[in-house]
């Protein structure tokens, strides 16, 4: 059996530099868990949600339909286009002389014509389309109807348009042997006088399909690659 004097001196206090080896242990242990917790701190803080968290620098896309989305631009349960049109790509919406013609989106009107200045002796491209108006709208295309009879006459270049505003009525002036609204999506390229761009480089009628629907498809993204591949063609 172990003597008193023994057991005393497996309870004696640790000397002063063990207790000094065991202190920086401890610190060196609480510094090592701080460590890791910043660590996990800052790996959960990395995505996108993180509170003042900065974003990868990177392209900004915009949505190509504007918020009132698109309106079907002939306002008659009567109207009708094929999907089909002589030379190139464009619709023309039989109505009654005298329907109304609305913005099928929000946008800023590039030309208006309220002369019909067509001639058939000539045919002159750029006034086949008697009394016309085109628009750039929000999206970036460009809308163009002609063979208005009467356009707005608050209508002007730089005036502002909303979708589903009145901007004519359907008429069959400049080359037209009947009512109709001819209807042409381009790009806007030197956006006025251009008038071979402007009558139409994309078909419409899928558009007109949708919107007559309901559904705001837009031609933004066709008419982009048509851009494109194509540029701006400088003459027709």
């Amino acid at each position: 059996m172990a003597s008193p004097a023994a057991i005393g001196a497996h309870r004696r206090p640790a000397s002063r530099a063990a207790r000094l080896r065991f202190g920086v242990g401890v610190v060196l242990l609480f510094a090592l868990a701080v460590v890791a917790g910043m660590k996990i701190s800052s790996d959960s803080s990395s995505g996108p949600a993180a509170a003042g968290a900065s974003a990868p620098a990177g392209p900004v896309l915009t949505a190509p339909a504007p918020p009132s989305g698109y309106v079907f631009p002939v306002q008659a349960s009567v109207a009708a286009y094929a999907h089909i049109h002589d030379e190139y790509p464009a619709s023309d919406i039989l109505a009654p002389c005298g329907t109304p013609v609305v913005a099928v989106t929000d946008g800023v009107v590039l030309e208006v014509n309220r002369v019909d200045r067509w001639d058939p002796a000539t045919d002159d491209g750029a006034w086949r389309g008697g009394k016309f108006l085109s628009i750039i709208g929000d999206d970036g295309v460009r809308y163009y109807g002609g063979h208005f009879s009467m356009i707005v006459d608050t209508l002007a270049p730089g005036v502002r348009v909303v979708g589903g505003q009145r901007i004519g009525l359907v008429g069959t002036t400049g080359k037209s042997g009947a009512c109709h609204l001819h209807f042409g999506i381009s790009s806007p390229c030197a956006q006025v006088g251009d008038w071979w761009n402007r009558r139409g480089v994309v078909w419409p009628w899928p558009y007109l399909d949708a919107w007559r629907a309901g559904t705001s498809t837009s031609a933004a993204p066709e008419v982009q690659a048509w851009h494109t591949a194509n540029g701006c063609p400088a003459a027709p």
